[in-house]
């Protein structure tokens, strides 16, 4: 059962996930060890599947945010696991999500500089399994970025 409670939880932690449970629990209008069950639940259930960290890349020297529209040479389990298999091993690429349309792949990539991803672009991306076509689009500036929660 996932009812408003659960939901005030999620937004709550969604926002800071390292707040305490005194604090949510005020937040939320729950005693401690009512939240502490929830949020058990949750985790147990798949809810919550993990706790992460928000970094700002830009700090970090990483300003340069690309999407790739990859398209394969097929669509067959093949070549598509062979694709998989080699992005899951480049840290540059952050999402790879298979799409319908006329692409198959849009990668979400952090480069300190346009160099490094051309570099990237022409001896990494190119020359995986079953690539056939490449488009990118260059991140001028994020309007908004978070993660969404049923209201």
């Amino acid at each position: 059962m996932f009812d408003e409670i659960d939901k005030k939880i999620l937004h709550t932690l969604s926002a800071d996930s390292r707040k305490s449970i005194e604090r949510l629990s005020e937040e939320v209008g729950l005693s401690p060890t009512p939240v502490r069950r929830r949020i058990k639940k949750l985790e147990d259930d798949g809810v919550i599947q993990r706790y992460t960290l928000s970094v700002d890349m830009e700090k970090l020297g990483y300003a340069l945010t690309v999407y790739a529209f990859v398209k394969l040479q097929g669509r067959d389990r093949a070549t598509l696991k062979k694709f998989e298999d080699k992005i899951l091993g480049f840290p540059e690429v952050s999402n790879c999500t298979l799409v319908t349309g006329q692409h198959d792949y849009i990668l979400t990539m952090r480069f300190e500089t346009m160099e490094a991803y051309n570099f990237f672009l022409r001896n990494v991306l190119a020359d995986l399994p079953g690539v056939f076509g490449i488009e990118t689009s260059v991140v001028i500036s994020p309007v908004k970025d978070e993660v969404p929660l049923p209201r």
